[in-house]
């Protein structure tokens, strides 16, 4: 079954990454270990999801008749365990707990199968609890990774994993996921690079947050003019602090010319702004503000 499950219709980049995958199967070449890896907000959760299904599928090809399938529209599959971080981090105690399931029998007596959803959360700690079940796993169990930053991962980890790389789509395949209203191109390209994709891009639609990055945008530049940290950066939630320090970096690198006329100007704070994000993304609990008016001084 080559051809995309209906699940993933609307997303037809995915095509290619779903048909080496299906191939890999019917050449009895499926690694235990998959690591989906490729830009955000790209489908990789609900590729790796569609993958999973077509493996609990009686049929094998997700046909939503047999008791697999029923199972699993239910959400109560017995042999379906999907993982994901506890606040920003996988911890060593849910691979502990997921070993434990994994050391039982397959309840439905086929494949048993795990889905680790942003699995470059996991620490030191939890990558190496996992890292045994990966080099020696047992009969019938499928561990699909997905990860944004594959990077972030413990390179044992990657290495005992077979790769998908997820390929993002055109700019045409993502106004068509999007629908209309179309976006402007120029808008939409802007976007895609802050927010990583079209699924994500949607969402945000839905969540009406894009009046508020534009808000983010000019507030930036206010800040950078004056040195002072704006009204709309201080007033931001602060799990929206990752996403604008994004925002300001591609603000600076993004007009190359004007990038390279300013470069000893501005890179020190594009580097500054670089770490901030990084930092922003593995941590809770800081103080954004703070960290934003710090970053002024780089300017």
């Amino acid at each position: 079954m080559n051809s995309l499950p209906g699940s993933l219709a609307a997303m037809p980049w995915l095509t290619p990454s779903w048909q080496l995958w299906q191939q890999a199967r019917a050449g009895h070449r499926l690694s235990h270990g998959w690591l989906l890896c490729g830009g955000e907000g790209v489908g990789k959760h609900r590729l790796a999801l569609a993958l999973a299904h077509s493996l609990l599928c009686e049929q094998g090809s997700d046909c939503g008749l047999c008791r697999g399938c029923q199972l699993l529209a239910a959400g109560n599959h017995p042999d379906f365990i999907e993982l994901k971080p506890d606040g920003k981090m996988i911890k060593v105690e849910q691979i502990r707990a997921l070993l434990q399931e994994l050391s039982h029998t397959a309840h439905q007596g086929g494949a048993r199968v795990v889905v680790v959803h942003q699995a470059d959360a996991m620490n030191g700690a939890s990558a190496n609890a996992l890292l045994k079940t990966l080099e020696e796993p047992a009969d019938g169990v499928h561990i699909l990774l997905v990860s944004d930053h594959v990077n972030r991962l413990l390179p044992t980890i990657a290495s005992r994993c077979q790769r998908l790389l997820v390929a993002s789509p055109t700019l045409s395949q993502s106004q068509a996921y999007l629908g209309q209203p179309a976006l402007p191109p120029e808008k939409l390209a802007r976007y895609l690079k802050l927010l990583g994709g079209p699924l994500a891009l949607h969402q945000a639609m839905e969540q009406q947050r894009l009046e508020r990055v534009d808000a983010w945008q000019q507030a930036w530049q206010r800040s950078l003019h004056s040195g002072l940290l704006d009204a709309e950066l201080v007033k931001l939630d602060a799990d929206d602090a990752a996403l604008a320090l994004k925002l300001l970096y591609i603000e600076l690198v993004a007009d190359q010319k004007s990038y390279i006329n300013q470069v000893y100007s501005r890179l020190p704070l594009a580097r500054a702004v670089a770490d901030a994000y990084q930092t922003f993304q593995l941590q809770s609990g800081l103080n954004h503000v703070a960290v934003f008016q710090q970053l002024l001084g780089h300017a």
